[in-house]
């Protein structure tokens, strides 16, 4: 495992899986095999005060608005929901996490056909998501 810091957070990745930054610090880890692709988005992070259960029914209001019903998760140190889903093409996994007054968006998506394939490793990588103390 190779540990990644990035300005507000770090986390451990898999030799076999590989890690970038775009251009809008989007978190893109991708396996090595082109299996599956996991993309941590840019934190929210609450001058005051922590982040609720309110905050993130806000952020995940369209997609229990378009059917879905989400599941409650821990991952690592993190609280939020987790919404899987498939669109035609690809299957979706996206959690919506939160910890003390740091939000974050994570969504990981492979194949439809592949779906699970990389499950077990995906949560695993974000199980290290650590933000940083202020």
């Amino acid at each position: 495992m190779a540990l990644h810091e990035i300005d507000w957070c770090s986390l451990e990745i898999p030799e076999e899986w590989e890690f970038s930054q775009d251009e809008d610090d989007v978190i893109v880890i991708e396996d090595e095999d082109g299996v599956s692709c996991i993309e941590i988005f840019p934190p929210v992070i609450l001058e005051e005060g922590e982040v609720s259960e309110a905050d993130v029914a806000e952020f995940t209001e369209e997609l229990r608005e378009s059917g879905l019903r989400g599941a409650r998760v821990r991952v690592g140190g993190w609280q939020g929901e987790l919404y899987e889903h498939e669109d035609g093409e690809h299957h979706w996994r996206e959690w919506f996490l939160r910890q003390g007054k740091c939000f974050v968006q994570i969504a990981c998506h492979c194949a439809a056909e592949h779906a699970g394939m990389d499950d077990a490793a995906v949560d695993e990588i974000l199980a290290t998501l650590e933000p940083h103390a202020d």
